[in-house]
C-alpha cells in the first residue's frame, strides 16, 4: 500500500469447510433455529435465522459493505455493514473461520500460551471441576441396547409406579424402623454402605442416559468421572443430543438417568420391606434412600447444572439458559435501579422473559449461598493456612469478583445510565449506605448482664444424700449459718452408731482394768483403740455436719428449688438455693473481645432489664477482666439457658458445670444506683454503654481480621 493511501476495506474471511449447518431445535416463541455442528471441537452452536442465511450466502474475500448489500437483497430486510463484522467477530471467537482474523498462527499460539498454567495456577482454577474421560462405551452399549429396550415400555413404567407406590405404603407403616435404619447411616458402617450404593445408583444413572441417547441415534463418544471440589461423580458425554430437533426426546434423554434412579429406589423401598434383617435389607435401604434423596434434591435441582437444568432448559426452550438469564437478570436489575430505557438482551415472550429474570436471581442468591457453604467446607477439610488461602479463593473469586465486575460495568456505562431520575436516587442510595457502613457514628457498646445483689450466694450440697428436712422457703430471711436444708445419709449415720457402741464398750473396759487381768494386759491397746474410735467419730460427726445445708450469709432466700423436699434423694450437682445479700447491687456482664478497647475508664450508661415493666437502671463502668473468661459465671447469660452468649458444655471431672464461650468474653463489673431498691432476685438484661465511637466496616474487618490471625495459628 503506498503511503497515504486508504487501506483496502474489510473483506469475508474464509469458513472452515468441515462445518456441517443442520436444523435445531426451535426457540421459545417457536422462531427456527438452526446447529452449527464443529466434530473437531465437539461442540455445537445454535444460531438464529439470520445468522443461518448469512451462512447461506457467504463468500469469501468480498467486501463487508457488498455482502451487506447482497444480504440485504437476499433478505427483503436491512442488513447494515456493523451487523456483517458482529457475525464475523463471533465466527473469529468460535474458531469458524480457517485463519483468525488477526495474527495468523501465532493467535493460536497466544492463545495456548495463555491456556498453560503452573501446578498451582492449575489448581486454583481447576480444584472445583476437574473431568477424567475414562473409557469409550458406545460400541458396548450398542450391543446391549436390545436387551434393555424392554424397560422403556409403557407397561414397565406402569408396573415401577406401582411397585413404588406399595412400597411407600409398607415403609409408612414401619416407619420407626425405617427411621432407625436411616440413622444407623450415620455410623462408619453405614456411611461405607451408603457410599457403595451410591455408586451403583450413579452407574446405573448414567447408564440410563447413555442407552436413551443411543435409541434416539445419538453418539456416546466417552463416559467417565469428575470432581466436584475433590468429590468424584460420574458422567455421561451425550452433547450430540444438541442435533435432535424434537425437544421431547432431549427432555427423555435428560430425565432418562433420574428416571432409573427412581426405578431402583421403587424396587429396593418394596425389597426392604419383605426381607429379613440383615445385610441384604440394608443394601437395599442403601439404594432406596440414595435414589430418592439424590434424584429429588440434587439431580432435579435447576439451579445446579445437573439434569434438572438441561430439563429446565429444554422445558423452556432456552438453550444456553444461564448465560442468557444472567443477561436478562443484570438488564432488569439495571432497569430498577437506572431506568436507562434499554431494549432487552433479545427478544423473547413476556412470560420467558419474567422467567429467565427470576430464574437468575434466585440462582444467584442459591450461588452466594453454596460457594460460601463451600468455602466453609474446603476451610474445614483442610489444615489451617490452606484452608484460609481456599476460603479466601472461594470468596473472592466466585462472590466478590462477579460483583465487582458488574459494578465495574455500571461505572463504564455511567454516561447512560446516570442521567436518570431514578439514577440519582439510586446513587443517594448508594451513598447514605456508604455513609453508615464506613463513618464511625456508633457509640453503643452493648453487652448482656445480671443486675443481683454484690452478695449472692448459689447453694449447693457439699454432700450427695436423702433430703430429710427442709427448714426455709423462697422469701425467708437467714442469717449466716442457719440451716437450709438437713440431708441425711443411712450408712453414715449406722457408722457412727456402731463407733458410738464400740466407744462405749471400750470405756466399759477400760474401767475394769483392776479387777480384769486379760483387760490390764491389753490396757494400752485399749487405750490406742479409744483414740482411734474417738477419732473416727469426730471424722463421722464431720461428715454428718457437711450434710447440713446452711446459708452463707445474711440475706433472703431470692430462690429455692421445688424439687428439694424431704424424702428425695439429692446429688453434689444441684442448686439448693439462690441466697441474697443486704449489700448493694451490682451488675455483671461480658464484653465481647471485639469491644474491649472501646470503653472508656469513666463509661455511663443503662441497664435494660428483659423482666417486663421493669424500669432501666442507672450504671456506672467499675472494672473489666484483664484475660479472656474460661467460663461463664452466669448461667443465665449463657445460651443452653436463653441468654446470648454461645458456650459449649465441658464435661468431666471437676469441670462437669463448666459453661465455656466459644468466642472471647471479658467480665465486666458496674454499679447501679444507689437509689435502686435490691431485686427479689436476679435480672437478666442488656447493659448499654457510651464507647468509643466504631463504623460497621471497622466492627467488620476487626472480626475478619481476628478470625484470620487465630485460625491461623501465627
Amino acid at each position: 500500500m503506498m503511503p497515504g493511501s486508504a487501506p483496502p476495506p474489510p473483506a469475508l474471511p474464509e469458513l472452515r469447510q468441515d462445518l456441517i449447518v443442520e436444523p435445531g431445535a426451535a426457540g421459545a416463541g417457536g422462531e427456527p433455529a438452526w446447529l452449527i455442528v464443529d466434530s473437531a471441537q465437539h461442540r455445537y452452536i445454535q444460531i438464529d435465522e439470520t445468522a443461518y442465511q448469512l451462512l447461506s450466502c457467504w463468500q469469501s474475500g468480498i467486501p463487508f459493505s457488498v455482502f451487506a448489500s447482497v444480504a440485504t437483497q437476499s433478505f427483503n430486510h436491512p442488513i447494515s455493514e456493523e451487523d456483517v463484522s458482529r457475525f464475523v467477530r463471533f465466527a473469529a471467537d468460535n474458531n469458524l473461520l480457517v485463519e483468525p482474523l488477526e495474527g495468523g498462527w501465532k493467535h493460536y499460539a497466544a492463545a495456548a500460551s495463555k491456556a498453560e498454567y503452573g501446578w498451582l495456577m492449575w489448581m486454583v482454577h481447576n480444584y472445583l471441576y476437574i473431568k477424567l474421560p475414562l473409557f469409550q462405551p458406545e460400541a458396548a452399549l450398542r450391543r446391549l441396547l436390545p436387551w434393555v429396550e424392554p424397560l422403556y415400555s409403557p407397561r414397565f413404567a406402569m408396573a415401577i409406579v406401582a411397585i413404588g407406590l406399595v412400597g411407600l405404603f409398607l415403609v409408612s407403616r414401619h416407619w420407626n424402623a425405617f427411621w432407625a435404619t436411616f440413622q444407623h447411616s450415620f455410623s462408619w458402617q453405614g456411611a461405607a454402605l451408603f457410599g457403595v450404593a451410591l455408586i451403583i445408583v450413579k452407574s446405573a444413572h448414567e447408564l440410563g442416559h447413555a442407552f436413551t441417547a443411543l435409541r434416539f441415534g445419538c453418539r456416546v463418544p466417552s463416559m467417565g468421572v469428575c470432581f466436584l471440589v475433590m468429590f468424584p461423580v460420574l458422567y455421561t458425554d451425550v452433547t450430540d443430543a444438541w442435533r435432535l430437533q424434537e425437544r421431547n426426546k432431549r427432555l427423555m434423554i435428560g430425565g432418562a438417568g433420574v428416571a432409573v434412579e427412581l426405578s431402583l429406589a421403587c424396587l429396593a423401598t418394596l425389597l426392604w420391606a419383605f426381607l429379613p434383617e440383615g445385610s441384604a435389607k440394608s443394601v437395599s435401604f442403601s439404594i432406596a434412600t440414595a435414589g430418592w434423596i439424590m434424584s429429588l434434591m440434587v439431580n432435579l435441582n435447576p439451579l445446579m447444572r445437573f439434569d434438572g437444568y438441561y430439563l429446565f432448559s429444554d422445558w423452556l426452550g432456552v438453550n444456553n439458559l444461564q448465560s442468557r438469564a444472567f443477561a436478562f437478570g443484570r438488564w432488569r436489575l439495571k432497569e430498577i435501579l437506572f431506568a436507562p430505557k434499554v431494549p432487552a438482551p433479545e427478544r423473547l415472550p413476556s412470560r420467558t422473559a419474567t422467567t429467565l429474570i427470576a430464574y437468575a436471581w434466585i440462582i444467584w442468591v442459591y450461588r452466594f449461598v453454596l460457594f460460601t457453604g463451600i468455602a466453609v467446607m474446603v476451610y474445614h477439610m483442610t489444615f489451617k493456612v490452606l484452608g484460609i488461602i481456599l476460603f479466601l479463593i472461594e470468596i473472592i473469586y466466585f462472590v466478590i469478583w462477579p460483583m465487582a465486575s458488574e459494578i465495574r460495568e455500571w461505572w463504564v456505562e455511567r454516561q447512560v445510565l446516570g442521567v436518570s431520575r431514578r439514577a440519582k436516587f439510586t446513587g443517594i442510595f448508594a451513598t447514605m449506605a456508604l455513609v453508615i457502613c464506613f463513618v464511625p457514628w456508633s457509640t453503643r457498646v452493648t453487652l448482656p448482664a445480671v443486675l443481683e445483689a454484690s452478695e449472692l450466694a448459689r447453694v449447693f450440697p457439699q454432700r450427695a444424700g436423702i433430703v430429710g428436712e427442709v427448714r426455709v422457703k423462697a422469701g425467708d430471711r437467714v442469717a449466716a449459718g442457719d440451716v437450709l436444708v438437713v440431708i441425711k445419709s443411712n450408712e453414715i449415720e449406722h457408722q457412727l452408731a456402731v463407733v458410738k457402741k464400740k466407744i462405749t464398750l471400750n470405756k466399759m473396759r477400760l474401767s475394769r482394768r483392776i479387777a480384769d487381768s486379760e483387760d490390764r494386759s491389753q490396757s494400752l491397746i485399749l487405750e490406742e483403740e479409744r483414740q482411734s474410735l474417738v477419732s473416727e467419730q469426730a471424722g463421722l460427726i464431720k461428715v454428718i455436719a457437711e450434710h447440713t445445708i446452711v446459708s452463707p450469709h445474711a440475706g433472703t432466700v431470692a430462690e429455692f428449688n421445688s424439687g428439694v423436699h424431704q424424702g428425695r434423694a439429692i446429688s453434689r450437682n444441684e442448686l439448693v438455693a439462690l441466697i441474697r445479700g443486704d449489700g448493694p447491687l451490682t451488675i455483671r456482664g461480658y464484653l465481647a473481645g471485639d469491644d474491649v478497647g472501646r470503653l472508656p475508664d469513666t463509661a455511663q450508661g443503662n441497664f435494660v432489664p428483659e423482666l417486663p415493666g421493669a424500669g432501666t437502671v442507672a450504671v456506672q463502668f467499675e472494672s473489666i477482666a484483664s484475660s479472656g473468661a474460661t467460663s461463664i459465671e452466669a448461667p443465665e447469660l449463657a445460651s443452653l439457658f436463653g441468654g446470648s452468649i454461645a458456650v459449649r458444655r465441658q464435661s468431666g471431672g471437676s469441670n462437669e458445670r463448666r459453661l465455656a464461650p466459644v468466642s472471647a468474653q471479658y467480665l465486666v463489673t458496674l454499679t447501679a444506683a444507689a437509689t435502686t431498691a435490691p431485686p427479689p432476685f436476679s435480672i437478666r438484661g442488656v447493659v448499654e454503654l457510651n464507647g468509643e465511637a466504631q463504623s460497621f466496616a471497622a466492627r467488620v474487618w476487626r472480626q475478619v481480621a481476628a478470625v484470620l490471625v487465630r485460625e491461623s495459628g501465627f
